[in-house]
């Protein structure tokens, strides 16, 4: 990562819109490495030896067409460790939501092809409601030039203030991508403001879990590559009921007799020490 500071403006900025853009954060010397670890780990190559809990795209038995997704590479990948681990994603998701520290709750890692399909809108923390706070912030770091045209994100700028909407639809390659986005505007009188971002290659977006966001199809000829991740407040715990959204995947890591996110696989990036 490179030497970055947030200041008061940025966070005010994330705190207005729901979302933050930076054009440097990750050192372009990785770029390259981190790019080459895409084609092996969808093709089953773990480096630990640890599949990941989400394998959503394997070469030669799913369409070439769609958006590629793997959710907790950094079990199985050391490089992608390092970064979706890093202290300052950590950092930084805690200052952006006045936290006192950040874990993982999961990691993405996301390839659009050229002529990659949809990814419908919704909003990240929807599918947590395993979780206590139901809340979190996603950091987006860009391994190639993103635009409207590579299928970018696309943020509804000041949704992070709407209340939150249990997930519907379909998620991978709907026929109307803003479908549900949509129909929550209509339906709760809310206007929809859309922001195509533009995030260069080593760039890093931040969105609130609440913020509705989905991409289009990547017309370009170009590949769009991002390693993601999820962070919720160092405290956040175990919902004792709730099994919606993700949970089927994730509430296995629950101890027997505790509430709490176990390190081994939900790690602590970074934690205020001066309080």
């Amino acid at each position: 990562m490179i030497n970055l500071e947030l200041t008061q403006k940025l966070i005010n900025d994330f705190n207005n819109n729901g979302f933050l853009i930076l054009d440097k954060f990750l050192d372009t010397e990785y770029l390259d490495q981190l790019r080459s670890r895409f084609e092996p780990l969808f093709k089953g190559v773990f480096e630990t030896g640890v599949e990941p809990d989400e394998w959503n795209w394997k070469f030669e038995k799913d369409p070439n067409d769609v958006t590629r997704q793997i959710c907790n590479a950094w079990k199985a990948d050391n490089l992608i460790r390092n970064f979706v681990c890093h202290e300052i994603v950590g950092k930084f998701c805690s200052q952006l939501m006045s936290w006192k520290g950040a874990r993982l709750i999961q990691d993405n890692i996301l390839w659009k092809p050229p002529g990659g399909k949809t990814l419908g809108y919704h909003q990240d923390a929807a599918y947590d409601d395993w979780i206590i706070p139901q809340t979190m912030v996603t950091c987006w770091m860009s391994l190639d030039n993103t635009s409207k045209s590579t299928g970018t994100l696309e943020f509804v700028k000041g949704s992070h203030l709407w209340e939150l909407q249990p997930p519907k639809g379909e998620f991978h390659s709907p026929t109307d991508y803003k479908e549900q986005l949509n129909i929550f505007a209509e339906k709760n009188k809310k206007k929809i403001d859309i922001v195509y971002v533009e995030v260069p290659a080593g760039g890093v977006s931040f969105h609130h879990g609440y913020t509705w966001h989905g991409s289009g199809v990547n017309t370009s000829e170009e590949h769009r590559r991002a390693i993601v991740a999820h962070c919720v407040p160092a405290d956040a715990k175990f919902h004792p009921t709730n099994e919606g959204g993700t949970a089927k995947i994730y509430k296995k890591y629950k101890q027997k007799n505790s509430d709490l996110l176990d390190e081994k696989f939900f790690p602590l990036l970074w934690k205020d020490k001066t309080n």
